[in-house]
């Protein structure tokens, strides 16, 4: 079977419910984005439909692995998994990408139900409690042998997301977190120094002023309006954003919504946008928001640290030079932030020489040689120190310095309930919740900060409330 034909991209329209939940029929939520930049809307349930297998040890098994990458992405996913064919005995791979995190959980969720499910699963960070709850799923632990694998080598705040109650649910794979990137030339011009940019609130707003005062920008900065920043901002002041600590220590109840670190996110967020410094292009729109960024329109852009790569690019071809900085906290201090992105997970109803395949791609879909080609494609992490012992033993950080600080924020970010991000079952709403909130502040007659988040809190409340009295 050729590449082209067991390749499989699916694309379509509908809203897409979770299914299969323990304690309910379905769970609906709105938005695509899983917390980086990786998929945009689109996809169908789909199934797994046509795959075969192999019966016994020695005989050739074919497995389906379903991810939502997306574009140049898919393509290097195919080409890992290509690589790992060739090194494997007997085992083919079939990929299917459905560009759309959310699509994706409900589709493997459906086929585990329906007794035909893929080999492999690619969910979105916020999808984890979902994941949890529809127990269609085998903690990776369970199945890959302990001597095969060396967890200490792993970074410590990728694994503290996924690991929950002692137990590694799932295998870290295309991690990131939120970062600022600017336009070296743009701060030249405006006079500012491009070897020391803003750190605080106070210091992008300062920045944007003299960017736009300078008429070197038309505002100065824009970023998705996107609950995973807020969600990195309530981490910097090493608050969670709900209750029992952060959904880790029993299931969420409360949000946090209306504590002095969402007042302190959103009074600047609002203020930024009244001074007509924050170019804001829609909810989670992140295309809309790179392209402001890309033709100069602005002078800053918060993104992901997935996009690093392609951002770096798209800078040099439009003829200025990109360079990053931490994601801007609210005073000088820090205490770092959640990952993003998505993990593999190994669904339930497999046979054994099926889940025995799923085991040997996910450990080579880790190896250190693999992260590395992946983290300097993109800019997502290594999920592994070796992988960046590696890159700097080669001078790749020395030649690529916003790759690096990307991975010293990671690095510096301490290990607390806030940093390790939130667990709850409705994160999909939650974050609708959040978005919607910041755009009707900024309406004409719209709320003030503190009766904004007041209707903010009161709406996650009650889907945490709803989610919870379902799956009890």
């Amino acid at each position: 079977m050729s590449d082209r034909t067991r390749r499989t991209f699916i694309k379509g329209a509908g809203a897409a419910t979770v299914a299969g939940l323990a304690g309910c029929s379905s769970q609906d939520g709105s938005g695509d984005s899983g917390g980086d930049s990786g998929g945009d809307s689109g996809g169908d349930s789909g199934d797994s439909s046509g795959t075969t297998m192999g019966s016994g040890q020695g005989e050739s098994v074919t497995i389906q692995f379903w991810h939502a990458m997306g574009g140049d992405l898919a393509q290097r996913i195919d080409d890992i998994v290509d690589s790992f064919e060739e090194q494997s005995d007997g085992i083919t791979v079939e990929t299917t990408s459905r560009n759309s995190y959310r699509d994706n959980l409900n589709a493997t969720t459906q086929a585990v139900s329906s007794g035909n499910p893929p080999a492999l699963s690619q969910i979105f960070e916020i999808g984890t409690q979902l994941a949890l709850d529809s127990q269609a799923f085998v903690p990776v632990e369970d199945i890959i042998p302990s001597d095969r694998i060396d967890f200490d080598n792993f970074l410590d705040p990728v694994l503290d997301f996924y690991r929950i109650d002692g137990k590694l649910n799932s295998m870290p794979f295309n991690s990131s977190n939120s970062i600022m990137m600017y336009n070296r030339d743009a701060f030249e011009e405006a006079g500012l120094d491009p070897d020391d940019p803003p750190t605080t609130y106070q210091g992008i707003t300062d920045a944007a002023n003299t960017l736009t005062s300078e008429g070197v920008v038309e505002k100065g900065i824009t970023f998705p309006n996107h609950s995973w920043f807020v969600e990195g901002w309530f981490a910097h002041q090493n608050t969670t954003l709900v209750n029992n600590d952060n959904g880790r220590d029993g299931r969420a109840t409360e949000s946090n919504l209306e504590s002095e670190a969402a007042q302190n996110i959103f009074e600047w967020w609002v203020d930024l946008y009244e001074q007509d410094q924050y170019l804001n292009p829609g909810i989670e729109a992140w295309g809309e928001a790179q392209q402001a960024f890309l033709t100069q329109q602005t002078g800053m852009i918060i993104y992901s640290t997935s996009s690093i790569a392609p951002m770096k690019q798209g800078a040099a071809d439009n003829g200025f030079e990109l360079d990053t900085a931490y994601l801007p906290a609210p005073g000088g201090e820090r205490t770092g932030l959640p990952i993003g992105g998505a993990s593999l997970w190994v669904p339930q109803g497999l046979s054994d020489a099926q889940q025995q395949a799923a085991a040997e791609l996910l450990l080579f879909m880790i190896q250190p040689e693999q992260q590395a080609q992946w983290h300097t494609g993109t800019g997502y992490f290594p999920v592994r120190e070796e992988s960046i012992t590696q890159l700097e033993e080669e001078g790749f950080y020395e030649e690529n310095p916003s790759f690096r600080t990307a991975i010293d924020q990671l690095n510096e970010t301490e290990g607390t309930p806030a940093t390790s991000g939130a667990l709850m079952g409705p994160f999909p709403e939650v974050r609708t919740i959040i978005e919607e909130g910041y755009v009707s502040m900024i309406q004409e007659g719209g709320p003030s900060v503190s009766d904004g988040l007041s209707q903010i809190k009161g709406d996650v409340d009650e889907a945490l409330q709803s989610y919870n009295d379902r799956v009890s």
